[in-house]
């Protein structure tokens, strides 16, 4: 959102506005002075990635800059004066003074005046300084400004300490991922800050080195600072500083906790960046504030999708071709096999199968002779079925082959033969895939054993 502040100062002259050139921001500003006051102003302006420079007023000898960081520095108030000048027979701006995003203050420009007015120049919230307005002539008679308030949700806290000091503010990064502190004489001396932004690594540091170093490291991406807690002394030093993360730790008070506490934090945003002040005559830390984000919102993953499960397949059964259909149909696994036999071959087979928890016992196929049935029993879960090895052959008095012999081959072990081995030989099995169920034909003997496998699971 926009906003157009002032003019101040005088209501002749050539009126101008830069606004209308569409720029993004202000890279410096060089103020032309004399005795009287302000006479020019020169700003370079940024407009996608180009520099281009508007003049306002006249030329003179005596220019002074004044350049930002940009685009990470910029422009948030005009502080200013004006007064009449009877050389320009009217009202013109006698001093400006700028501050910044970074909080910093340029020097005061121009020439002050016994009798003067002043006036502030400045948006809503910390809005950025994107185009000056005004009117100007052989002077520059009257100043404003367009401001532009970003959406954005970052929050600047004003350092906290000592009064006065060079200003700076590091910006904002990703994360923070190492703070070392320098301890001199009770209080902090130094502070580097180690950020990340995307995949590189940025170093800022402020004050004088120390021979004591202190470090704080952060897990950073799945750490990050979310308060600082410090205090000062009656000369303004900063003398104790502590962080505390997103994981709940702590980290040591460095340095010694004076009377004067201060904390910085922010509801549910993540410590993005430092700002302060350092001491002029002994550079040490004066005071300490943060620029904050809100904490990103945790990515869901993408569930990986599960394939359907794959519908067991059904082997054709081997034997002969006598006695009645009969199908099992298929489980999750076979649990216990058993098998009967008779004078001259298997006469009767029975299966337990396992769905889950549930126990699913199946018919019995065939007829049970006086020997009874002998068991086979896997050790489930464990353990499944991969083979089945048989043998079928003629039988005296029985017009279909009849199944002479059983064997059953695990992913453990092999079972014993169960009949015997004689005549035709088959095996029913599939590469990777497991035994679930059972199918065949019978009669008075059993004439046919075929197989349902599943895939065997990878987990």
């Amino acid at each position: 959102m926009s906003q157009k502040v002032g003019p101040f100062g005088g209501n002749k002259g050539d009126a101008f506005d830069d606004s209308v050139f569409g720029y993004n921001g202000v890279r410096k500003v060089i103020i032309g002075e004399n005795e009287n006051g302000v006479v020019c102003i020169k700003i370079e302006y940024e407009k996608d990635g180009n520099f281009e420079t508007q003049m306002h007023g006249s030329v003179t000898r005596i220019l002074k800059e004044f350049v930002l960081n940009y685009p990470d520095e910029y422009i948030t108030q005009i502080q200013g004066t004006y007064s009449d000048v009877s050389r320009y027979n009217t009202t013109i701006v006698k001093t400006l003074t700028f501050k910044t995003s970074h909080g910093r203050t340029s020097p005061k420009f121009g020439r002050p005046a016994f009798f003067e007015k002043d006036f502030i120049v400045e948006g809503k919230d910390g809005a950025k300084l994107t185009g000056f307005h005004g009117s100007s002539g052989a002077a520059l008679f009257c100043i404003g400004a367009h401001f532009f308030a970003s959406s954005s949700p970052l929050k600047q806290l004003e350092p906290s300490g000592g009064l006065g000091g060079n200003a700076w503010d590091d910006g904002v990064y990703d994360g923070v991922k190492k703070i070392t502190i320098g301890l001199d004489c009770g209080s902090i001396s130094y502070v580097m800050f180690k950020y990340v932004k995307g995949f590189t690594s940025v170093r800022h540091s402020h004050g004088k080195m120390s021979q004591e170093l202190r470090e704080f490291k952060v897990d950073y991406p799945s750490e990050y600072i979310t308060s600082v807690e410090g205090s000062y002394s009656l000369c303004g030093d900063v003398t104790s500083l502590s962080f505390k993360t997103s994981k709940g730790r702590n980290s040591p008070v460095f340095g010694n906790v004076s009377f004067s506490k201060f904390a910085l934090a922010v509801k549910d945003h993540m410590l993005v960046g430092f700002r302060g002040r350092n001491g002029i005559i002994l550079n040490g830390l004066n005071a300490l504030g943060a620029n904050y984000a809100p904490v990103p919102a945790p990515v869901t993953p993408i569930p990986t999708p599960v394939p359907a499960p794959v519908p067991p397949k059904k082997l054709d059964a081997k034997g002969g071709n006598g006695g009645a259909t009969w199908d099992d149909g298929f489980y999750e696994d076979v649990r216990k096999i058993y098998v009967g036999q008779g004078d001259s071959g298997v006469s009767f087979v029975k299966f337990e199968y396992a769905n889950g928890k549930e126990l699913v016992a199946g018919d019995g196929h065939g007829k049970m002779s006086l020997l009874g049935t002998e068991e086979f029993v896997l050790d489930f879960p464990n353990e499944y079925i991969v083979s089945v090895e048989g043998c079928y052959d003629k039988v005296f008095g029985i017009e279909a082959d009849v199944v002479t012999m059983l064997k059953f081959k695990t992913n453990k072990r092999t079972s014993p033969s169960f009949g015997l081995d004689a005549g035709t030989t088959f095996v029913l099995e599939m590469k990777d895939h497991k035994i679930v169920g059972f199918h065949g034909k019978a009669g008075d003997f059993v004439h046919q054993v075929g197989v349902h496998v599943s895939p065997i699971s990878k987990a």
